[in-house]
């Protein structure tokens, strides 16, 4: 993307085999927006994901050595109290599934940016058949049928780990209710909004 943004021309063969050359059109700037948005946003989810699981992987082994702690001194209730309450301000420890940043908006902010990216080359596949003598633009083509399989794929193994996760975890089930899957509402954007205007919360 960054390598087609940078060429002034892109050059493609015609129906009779002869090479021509187009200029970039509006369709391949769309598309290379929707590239770049959905690449940040699959990367914002991936980390925040890893950053989530060291988060509780770190717990679990905090919690486990003060279990371990033996005696009921004053140093080791209160080691374990302060454990407790630590554990009960962070729901998502309790839970064991990440629910805050790109993930309070969609249950798979990775997944749904990958379904961009694939949708991106599509674009791309649409711009390069561009005629800018006639203004006509062919927007079915091979590349539709890649784009639309990729995106069936992930329904397929998006609903195969919602299953997993739901069995895994029993608040899921709550959390499927409030956050949908790939498409963000309104409505679940506005009451972030309202939440980090009240308790001010960071997504």
């Amino acid at each position: 993307v960054a390598w087609s943004m940078a060429m002034k021309r892109t050059h493609c063969d015609d129906d009779k085999g002869v090479e021509t050359s187009s200029s970039l059109n509006a369709i391949d700037r769309i598309a290379a927006l929707i590239f770049l948005f959905a690449l940040c946003i699959e990367s914002t989810a991936d980390n925040q994901q890893l950053r989530f699981q060291n988060r509780k992987r770190a717990n679990v082994v905090f919690m486990h050595s003060l279990h371990s702690v033996s005696g009921t001194g004053n140093f080791a209730s209160a080691m374990k109290s302060i454990a407790a309450k630590a554990t009960e301000n962070n729901k998502e420890l309790i839970d064991g599934f990440c629910q805050s940043g790109l993930f309070a908006i969609v249950r798979k902010p990775n997944y749904a940016a990958e379904q961009l990216i694939w949708i991106s080359y599509y674009f791309f596949s649409v711009g390069a058949t561009w005629q800018q003598n006639q203004g006509t633009v062919s927007w079915v083509n091979w590349s539709m049928g890649g784009f639309i399989l990729l995106c069936l794929l992930f329904q397929g193994s998006g609903w195969l780990t919602e299953e997993i996760s739901s069995s895994k975890y029993p608040t899921y089930r709550d959390y499927q209710r409030r956050v949908p899957l790939y498409m963000p509402k309104i409505t679940t954007l506005w009451n972030l909004r309202n939440d980090n205007e009240k308790g001010g919360k960071v997504l």
